[in-house]
């Protein structure tokens, strides 16, 4: 090989190995470059959720506070001035975090950053935090609920499992035993442990806490009753069956008397009933249940006999119940009572109380056998007592459904109460998509 043919080999490779050199160097700058710009975009959102949890906590230390929260950031060691890719382990930027109540019973936390690219580019991040400023609770959260207990006693005998709340006062004689918590609103009489209060509260007890409102009507139940659900006006009977052998096909036979014919039969698994039956005067109960119903009245309801599940597993039943009056809800003074008496499903009297017709009169009935749980305005009568022994009515054996600790699961169209939580619902960040140089 000549002399010139050397010199354009070597002068090619230098050619080639400059050409390459140049392209790793730039393709070292912009690499550099890119992870300067992502780690900028990471931190640009990093701020933005600190503000959103700089404004949460100051929120959920003072729910009454709505503003704007704003924080410089401008610490770290090296780098130049202007931030971007002359950055080197410095962080520098801002948040305003604001909290606005945007009307129906809605609340927004927005936390925006704003952070400096490089001396010409400025990034912004959003993060917004949403609000149910109410939460609405099913009654049938409480075993035992009353807006106000009167001067009724829990005594020896009696046996309660589940949560128990009164807007009231409890007041006690003898040894009743409470298996959950117990509160009230403005105390218990006597004192735990003092003079005949020996009550037992396996789960403990807390008094002065704070009143739960109960609904102003039974509109919802109405408004279901004819949308959906059936509605009978006078007295009737719901006489309920079980259906055949299988599950979920229970009826519920509609009669104006106890031996009646029937006015109307309701197949529980009907698709086109939304689960309400509702009557506009007395409505009598019995029977065993094999579906899902609520059963109410504008005025009173009679238990006349056990109103007890098909399926009385909890692990695996379906059956779910509702007891719902405007006034009383009554256990009848009959026969078929005066020998205990059970109730599956959730009791709520709106305005009065459940009680037991002629509590005070007569022998001892046994037990009042309750599996699912019972609320009412003014606490009810179901029997007397002497030295903390029953002479008369029943003694009380209230068992807690707990399929009703989920708060979503009720009878149709329960009622609930609604209580200031501030729950977030709902939590956004914006999201950028990478600009990343080639």
């Amino acid at each position: 090989m000549g002399g010139k043919a050397i010199l354009m080999v070597t002068i090619g490779f230098g050619f080639i190995l400059g050409y390459i050199s140049l392209n790793i160097s730039g393709m070292a700058t912009r690499a550099v470059g890119n992870m300067s710009w992502y780690a900028a975009t990471t931190e640009s959102h990093n701020v933005a959720t600190i503000g959103a949890n700089v404004g949460l906590a100051k929120f959920y230390e003072d729910t009454s506070w709505f503003g704007t929260i704003t924080q410089n950031f401008d610490y770290g060691g090296g780098g130049g001035e202007g931030g971007g890719e002359g950055r080197s382990g410095h962080l520098s930027g801002s948040f305003t975090a604001s909290m606005e109540n945007l009307g129906s019973n809605t609340a927004r936390l927005r936390s925006v950053s704003t952070y400096a690219l490089n001396a010409y580019e400025t990034l912004h991040d959003t993060v917004e935090v949403f609000f149910d400023t109410r939460n609405e609770n099913s009654f049938t959260l409480f075993a035992w609920m009353t807006n106000f207990e009167g001067n009724v006693f829990w005594i020896t005998g009696d046996t309660v499992w589940g949560r128990v709340h009164s807007n009231g006062a409890l007041h006690m004689n003898g040894k009743p035993v409470f298996y959950e918590k117990v509160t009230t609103s403005k105390g218990i009489d006597p004192k735990p442990g003092v003079g005949a209060n020996k009550a037992v509260f396996k789960d403990g007890y807390e008094t002065g806490v704070a009143t739960i409102d109960y609904p102003d009507d039974l509109s919802q139940i109405q408004w279901a009753a004819n949308n959906g659900g059936r509605f009978y006006n006078g007295n009737i009977w719901v006489v309920l069956s079980p259906g055949t052998g299988a599950n979920n096909d229970g009826v519920a036979y509609i009669r104006t008397s106890q031996l009646g014919p029937n006015i109307d039969t309701v197949f529980l698994n009907d698709p086109g009933f939304n689960g309400v039956i509702l009557g506009d005067s007395r409505v009598n109960i019995f029977g065993t249940l094999d579906g899902v119903t609520t059963i109410s009245s504008l005025q009173d309801i009679y238990i006349q006999d056990n109103v007890i599940y098909e399926n009385r597993n909890y692990s695996t039943s379906d059956d779910l119940l509702g007891i719902v009056a405007e006034d009383f809800i009554v256990v009848a003074d009959n026969t078929a009572n005066r020998t205990d008496c059970e109730i599956d499903g959730s009791i709520f009297s709106r305005d009065q109380s459940f009680k037991a017709e002629n509590y005070n009169a007569g022998s001892p009935r046994g037990i009042l056998k309750i599996n699912g749980s019972i609320v009412q305005d003014e606490r009810g009568a179901v029997g007397t007592f002497a030295g903390g022994v029953l002479k008369t009515g029943y003694s009380k054996r209230y068992r807690y459904d707990p399929r009703l600790a989920d708060p979503n699961f009720r009878p149709p169209f329960y009622p609930g109460f609604w209580v200031n939580t501030y729950a977030i619902t709902n939590w956004w960040e914006s999201v950028r998509i990478p600009e990343f140089r080639e």
